[in-house]
C-alpha cells in the first residue's frame, strides 16, 4: 500500500487562480499509470491539494477561519463548486491514462475539532481499495464541533490513511524536490536537505525560514507538521519521503530505490 499526496503547488499555478498545470496532470497521471502497470506500485491511495481552485476564494472569504455567519454560506457552496470541477479535471487526466480510479469526498467521511481530523469513516474507502480501485481525495471543507466548519488538510487526511491502511510508503509531491533550508522559489541557492529527522524538527523549521507565500494550508511548515503526526508510524517502518513530480520519471526512481533528488524523512 501507497500513499501519495500530490500538492496544489504541483497541479495547479498558485499565481493564476483557478488555472491547473496539464502538462504537468498528463505527466503525473501517465507516471502513476506506468508505475501501476509495472507493478511499481501495487495497491494506492491518491491525495490531492486544491491550489489556486481553492485557496484564494478560501481566504478572500475567511472560510479557514470557521463558520462566522450566513454570509458565507453561498461563497462555501461555490467554492465546493470550483473545486469539484477541478477534482473532475484530475480524474479525467488519471482516467484517460489507464488508472482506475474512484473519486471519494473527505466531507462525507471524515469531521473534526479546530482543525484536527478526530473522527473518520473509512469502510467505503478500504472497501474500493480492496476491489483493486485508486481511491482519489483533495482537499476540502469539514464540518468541525468547535469552529462550525474548517479546513480538512489533505496532508493530515494523508496521514490518517497510511496508518488506517497499513501502508508502506507515504510519499508528497511536489513542485520542489523536498524540503530546503530556505524556500528554493525565493532564494535559487537554496540547499536541498536530502534526509530530515523528524526529532530535530524545530531546527529544520527555522532553518527553512518563512516562505513568503499566503497559504490557506500552511505551505511547507505545514506539510511537515502533518508528517510530524506519523512519527510512530515512521517508527515502525513507513517509508516517508517527499520529492517533485513535475518532470516524468523522479517518482519511478524513488520507487526503484535510484539516485533522485528527494528528501526522505526518519526517526532516529
Amino acid at each position: 500500500m501507497t500513499v501519495i499526496k500530490l500538492g496544489g503547488s504541483l497541479l495547479t499555478d498558485k499565481t493564476q487562480p483557478y488555472t491547473f498545470r496539464k502538462e504537468v496532470l498528463d505527466s503525473v497521471s501517465r507516471e502513476i499509470a506506468d508505475c501501476l502497470e509495472e507493478g511499481l506500485l501495487q495497491s494506492l491511495v491518491l491525495l490531492h491539494g486544491v491550489g489556486s481552485y481553492g485557496h484564494p476564494p478560501v481566504l478572500e472569504h475567511k472560510l479557514h477561519k470557521g463558520f462566522q455567519g450566513p454570509e458565507q454560506l453561498m461563497p462555501l457552496s461555490k467554492t465546493q463548486e470550483g473545486v469539484a470541477e477541478f477534482r473532475h479535471i484530475i480524474i479525467k487526466h488519471l482516467q484517460d491514462a489507464g488508472v482506475k480510479v474512484v473519486l471519494m469526498y473527505p466531507s462525507s467521511m471524515i469531521t473534526s475539532e479546530k482543525m484536527k481530523m478526530t473522527n473518520y469513516f473509512l469502510a467505503p474507502l478500504k472497501g474500493f481499495v480492496s476491489l483493486g480501485m485508486v481511491p482519489v481525495l483533495g482537499g476540502d471543507i469539514l464540518i468541525d464541533s468547535v469552529m462550525g466548519w474548517s479546513v480538512g488538510s489533505g496532508d493530515q487526511l494523508a496521514v490518517i490513511i497510511a496508518k488506517e491502511l497499513a501502508a508502506k510508503r507515504l510519499l508528497f509531491a511536489s513542485d520542489v524536490s523536498g524540503i530546503y533550508d530556505t524556500d528554493p522559489k525565493l532564494k535559487p541557492d537554496a540547499t536541498l536537505i536530502d534526509t530530515i529527522n523528524l526529532n530535530d524538527l524545530e531546527a529544520i523549521l527555522e532553518r527553512m525560514g518563512a516562505s513568503g507565500i499566503d497559504d490557506a494550508s500552511g505551505a511547507m511548515q505545514g506539510k511537515l507538521k502533518s508528517i510530524v503526526l506519523a512519527k510512530p508510524l515512521i517508527e515502525q517502518g513507513l517509508e516517508a519521503g517527499l520529492l517533485s513530480m513535475m518532470k516524468y520519471g523522479t517518482l519511478k526512481a524513488y520507487l526503484k530505490n535510484e539516485e533522485c533528488e528527494c528528501t526522505r524523512v526518519i526517526v532516529e
